[in-house]
């Protein structure tokens, strides 16, 4: 499969500015929506070994977080929130406490999927929106346990879409949105002023202010059904690697198209080999970077554009076992389409 390789980014709990979030002029219908997200939010404690510094020797230490129900009797956290947990526990809203184990986890995209023992009655799911609506300047909303202070709730606004952030698979997905950092609040709900979650609260920049972000909540959903099923979001192994293309690139290599994938190596009796996929064969190096040229450029699937790695990652993860995807690849001074068949995850 294609895969990118990111520098890790250190990761810290989120958000919640202190300012008020409403007065007694704020529309009733959102304080109300904001009422039944905050019966959803749980506090997620942690118990945590890390290592002590000795040799195989580990110390406990205690993380917190937050969480929400995104059906009865799952939670949905931030990876990092449970990474090195021992036991873990959340608390509700009435402050009721309740042992939780893990389900699932997807590192890569921060996200952990918990079973607790709680009802609907008890803990109902939070109601989903859509990340892919959002857009710049529009109020959103979390609701999470910063510093332990238990559903904390603030105001802030979409600042940017479409964010990379290096340490992530997620690629140019990320929300960035405006409200102060504290730690406790990773796995929280960004919610928009209907009430619906629209994302997950993850991270921050650290030395930056007011610039956090969360997860699209279009890809949790996807995530977390993988999670539950099998443990780990869903990777088909398609077996060529490559590098993107851009402007600067195509200029430099004389590269017949400005935007794709270009196709380096493939995999001997891999998907991509058997669909007919071909790698570069003429090494050049540039900035101590070796590219290999020559090969197919991918620049769409099934008609869609493709504009870079991130956009052609997505095609395959969103796709499932069995479906057939057409990939538009440049081959020389040719426009040729190819079919790949997205094959069975090997656990």
């Amino acid at each position: 499969m294609y895969k990118m390789f990111l520098p890790l980014l250190a990761i810290v709990g989120l958000l919640v500015p202190s300012q008020a979030l409403a007065d007694s002029g704020d529309d009733e219908q959102l304080l109300d929506a904001l009422d039944r997200a905050c019966e959803s939010v749980v506090l997620v404690s942690v118990r945590a070994l890390v290592p002590s510094g000795a040799p195989a020797e580990v110390r406990e230490i205690q993380v917190t977080g937050s969480g929400f129900a995104i059906a009865p009797g799952y939670v949905v956290t931030n990876y990092h929130v449970v990474e090195n947990a021992a036991q873990i526990d959340v608390i509700l809203r009435s402050r009721q406490p309740g042992s939780a184990s893990v389900v699932g986890t997807a590192p890569g995209y921060d996200l952990a999927l918990l079973k607790v023992p709680f009802d609907e009655r008890t803990l109902p799911p939070v109601s989903l929106g859509s990340s892919s609506d959002l857009r710049l300047g529009q109020t959103v909303l979390t609701v999470s346990n910063p510093l332990g202070l238990q559903h904390s709730v603030s105001r802030g606004v979409v600042s940017g879409l479409q964010r990379e952030i290096s340490g992530l698979e997620i690629g140019a997905r990320l929300i960035q949105f405006d409200a102060s950092i504290n730690e406790g609040q990773s796995g929280g709900p960004l919610v928009d002023s209907r009430g619906s979650v629209v994302g997950v609260t993850t991270f921050k920049i650290l030395g930056a202010e007011a610039i956090g972000f969360a997860i699209p909540i279009d890809l949790v959903r996807q995530t977390i059904s993988d999670l539950e099923r099998m443990g780990h979001p869903f990777r088909p192994e398609i077996g060529f690697s490559g590098t993107g293309v851009d402007p600067s690139l195509a200029s430099l290599f004389e590269l017949p198209v400005v935007w794709g994938v270009l196709v380096e190596q493939v995999e001997d009796d891999s998907v991509a080999e058997r669909a007919g996929l071909r790698a570069g064969h003429r090494i050049v190096t540039l900035h101590d970077k070796d590219y290999v040229l020559g090969g197919d450029i991918i620049v769409a699937v099934d008609d869609a554009p493709i504009v870079g790695p991130t956009g052609l990652i997505d095609s395959f993860l969103n796709a499932r076992p069995g479906q057939v995807l057409e990939l538009e690849v440049v081959r020389g001074n040719k426009t040729v389409r190819i079919e790949l068949t997205v094959p069975e995850m090997v656990h």
